[in-house]
């Protein structure tokens, strides 16, 4: 038993998972080296005294995302010394956008198809089948996050997610809801579409919504390099 127990612990310590991997003056030591790196690097004047391994010498990019990070697999990332005014603001901006639509439809759609706000023109559903049918877009919206964060981790990155999410699925669904409040508007149809209705609210909005709330603050933080930023980021 004790020497299944010494077999166990010395494989622990080759993958580096035991205690002993990693002894105490190793992990003062890259704490010491972290803190002597800055974490707010957001001047010319502080990328001077950044190490050569942290600068884009690309021409291309260097002018515009002076900063470089490799993390572990090999994967290289530039950074902007203000994120903030790049790129970051814009992901705060269609945040806003994302919020103030979940919840413009979330507390108005019960209303609206019980026709509380026009008694010609609704669903015709009672209160009972209004409320269910937005509780479960609800519960579909706060669902697809999870997919949503598999498909940016495994496959197509945090851009794309949001990307595909916005375009493919949430306008679609804002678009026919829309469509849906105004007689013979866009469907052409002289009769509330039910069916077109419920595509929207069931299926393209609580995707969209899914997919952007899933990884949309993530891909924020994200804009800061992970190292010379990361004070900014707390």
């Amino acid at each position: 038993m004790v020497s299944a127990t010494k077999e166990a612990t010395a494989t622990e310590i080759e993958k580096g998972r035991h205690p002993a991997a990693n002894p105490p003056e190793i992990l003062q030591s890259q704490d010491s080296a972290l803190n002597y790196l800055p974490g707010d690097v957001q001047t010319q004047e502080q990328l001077q005294s950044v190490p050569d391994e942290f600068i884009n010498f690309d021409n291309k990019t260097s002018s515009s995302r002076p900063l470089l990070h490799t993390d572990a697999h090999g994967n290289v990332y530039t950074y902007s010394l203000n994120p903030v005014t790049y790129s970051v603001f814009l992901i705060l901006v269609l945040e806003l956008l994302e919020r103030f639509s979940f919840y413009g439809l979330y507390m108005t759609q019960t209303t609206f198809l019980v026709g509380s706000y026009d008694e010609e023109w609704n669903a015709d559903l009672s209160s009972m089948e209004a409320a269910g049918l937005v509780s479960l877009s609800t519960a579909i919206a706060y669902t697809i996050p999870f997919v949503g964060g598999f498909l940016a981790d495994a496959y197509l990155g945090d851009y794309k997610t949001i990307l595909m999410g916005t375009a493919l699925f949430y306008l679609p669904g804002l678009f026919l809801i829309a469509s849906s409040t105004c007689p013979n508007w866009y469907l052409g149809m002289e009769k509330f579409n039910v069916t077109a209705y419920k595509v929207a609210l069931l299926f393209f909005w609580p995707i969209g919504t899914g997919f952007v709330k899933s990884v949309v603050n993530v891909f924020g933080a994200r804009q800061y390099h992970p190292v010379l930023q990361r004070s900014m980021i707390e």
